[in-house]
């Protein structure tokens, strides 16, 4: 069945499904909703949760083995799927669509669909997943729609933002909700439970150059998997060009490659703490997932020239997420 984004909450309140599927645009609206699912599930003792960010080379045997998923406490597990930029595949899809067929009561299946093109929705998979559970669908929103939804997040927060503050922060972070949540974070932390007038706006909020691209290769190099993410949406809020996000990514990759190979960061230039990191990291990645990320760099090269239609930020992204 579809569910409506402000439904949501209303249809949890009544009962739990076993298989939600939520596709959207971008990740901050799709774990809102994650969140509320997954509050309701908490009350039905859904207490472990196992997540899969699938690529290319995912086994979908996980979804058989995971069948029977109870406890001697009665704990129950959730199974959750992240798509980001792409389907599931041919495998993916088969797995999917035999599960729906005979699904898991002990097993909460969440699968979060992210920047799938739109083409892709009416896919059968898509199809077999709603018969079986409940489909939300994220509209994204514009800039007409954004000021409503920061005017929300400002209520949940305790503040209110009137309607020309509002406007101002949807057209400084152009849409970039990431952003967006972090200035209405600082702006509770500085005017809590106050009005926020323009005046107030004006004087809080960044222009969102707190980041720079060594911020962001520090984080990716250090294993800082949500600051780096972090950091990278505020840099594509920015209008950082990709190119210059994917050469950083290339030039760390490649310098932990050479640290895999000699065993040493000896020859490589840059301070202490760098290069302390350097040999850290190198110890603990294989070095076939380091030769694996450096072929996903040129594959998102490919995109950002445009001989491959893929979203090149979305392939960061996917990258940093599963390195």
């Amino acid at each position: 069945m579809k569910i409506l984004e402000d439904k949501l909450e209303s249809f949890l309140n009544k009962k739990l499904l076993n298989i939600y599927t939520i596709l959207g645009p971008e990740s901050v609206r799709i774990e809102e909703n994650l969140s509320k699912i997954y509050r309701k599930s908490r009350k039905e003792n859904f207490t472990f949760k196992d997540t899969y960010i699938i690529d290319k080379k995912t086994e979908w045997d996980f979804l058989a083995s995971n069948s029977g998923s109870i406890d001697l406490f009665g704990s129950k597990k959730i199974i959750e799927i992240k798509l980001i930029g792409q389907g599931p595949g041919v495998k993916g899809a088969k797995a999917l669509k035999e599960y729906c067929l005979k699904p898991d009561l002990n097993v909460l299946l969440v699968i979060t669909v992210e920047g799938l093109d739109k083409k892709s929705y009416s896919s059968a998979w898509i199809e077999e997943l709603e018969k079986a559970g409940a489909l939300i669908f994220i509209k994204p929103l514009s800039l007409t729609t954004l000021p409503d939804w920061i005017q929300e997040k400002g209520e949940i927060n305790g503040i209110s933002i009137v309607k020309e503050a509002r406007l101002l922060l949807a057209e400084r972070t152009e849409g970039n909700l990431m952003a967006t949540l972090q200035e209405i974070n600082k702006l509770t932390l500085i005017y809590p439970k106050q009005t926020i007038d323009l005046q107030k706006m004006e004087k809080t909020i960044s222009n969102l150059t707190k980041f720079s691209i060594f911020d962001f290769s520090n984080a990716f190099i250090t294993g800082k998997t949500k600051r780096a993410i972090r950091i990278l949406e505020s840099l594509k809020a920015e209008g950082v060009p990709e190119t210059l996000v994917l050469w950083a990514l290339s030039r760390e990759l490649g310098n932990l490659l050479k640290v895999s190979q000699k065993g040493t960061a000896n020859g490589i230039r840059g301070p202490k703490h760098y290069l302390d990191a350097l040999e850290r990291t190198a110890e603990k990645i294989p070095r076939m997932k380091i030769l694996e990320a450096i072929k996903k760099i040129a594959q998102i090269d490919s995109s950002i020239k445009g001989f491959v239609s893929n979203n090149a930020w979305l392939g960061i992204r996917e990258l940093i997420l599963t390195f």
